[in-house]
């Protein structure tokens, strides 16, 4: 078993990232978006396989989790590339609404 983990930094923004992998499998992993307000960084939105099944958990600055998203008509490795990429295109929508809700 492997385990990676890492960040990316982008302006106000950061990804923590990690995975498992097995003999080159995916097996778990998590994309945390986290934005830098008010001095602190917080954790706005996030992807994982927590509960066995890819999902992102849409979370609200007042409300906590809102709601996850399910994905489970997809491979973890593909659901994790996507995690990745919607994040990183989108950390600013995902900012607006943390702070709405």
């Amino acid at each position: 078993m492997l385990e990676k983990e890492w960040t990316v930094a982008f302006g106000e923004f950061a990804l923590i990232v990690r995975r498992t992998t097995v003999k080159g499998d995916m097996i778990d992993f998590a994309v945390v978006l986290l934005a830098h307000i008010s001095g602190e960084w917080i954790n706005i939105t996030r992807y994982d396989t927590a509960h066995g099944t890819p999902h992102r958990d849409i979370l609200g600055a007042n409300q906590g989790l809102r709601f996850k998203r399910w994905m489970d008509d997809i491979a973890f490795a593909e659901a994790f590339e996507y995690a990745i990429r919607d994040c990183t295109e989108n950390a600013e929508t995902y900012l607006a609404d943390f702070l709405a809700h």
